[in-house]
């Protein structure tokens, strides 16, 4: 395969992962202002992304993936 082809190839991987983090973002902004549902209940709480990487055999080259949505504990 040609560099051009797996280098678009993690570019798109990495746009993928960006736009996943994106709307996570905006997921965010949307529920800044939230409360608990029911009385007692816990309210919305920010979540966070992480990212790694992942070897394709095919390619032969790393791409970026989203890892983990993690929700902050603080």
């Amino acid at each position: 395969m040609s560099d051009l082809y797996k280098s678009m190839q993690v570019s798109a991987s990495g746009m993928r992962a960006q736009g996943t983090r994106l709307r996570i973002i905006s997921e965010n902004i949307a529920n800044a202002d939230s409360v608990a549902q029911e009385p007692g209940g816990a309210p919305y709480r920010r979540k966070m992304v992480s990212f790694g990487s992942e070897l394709s055999r095919e390619l032969g080259v790393e791409k970026v993936v989203v890892k983990d949505v993690l929700t902050d504990k603080s």
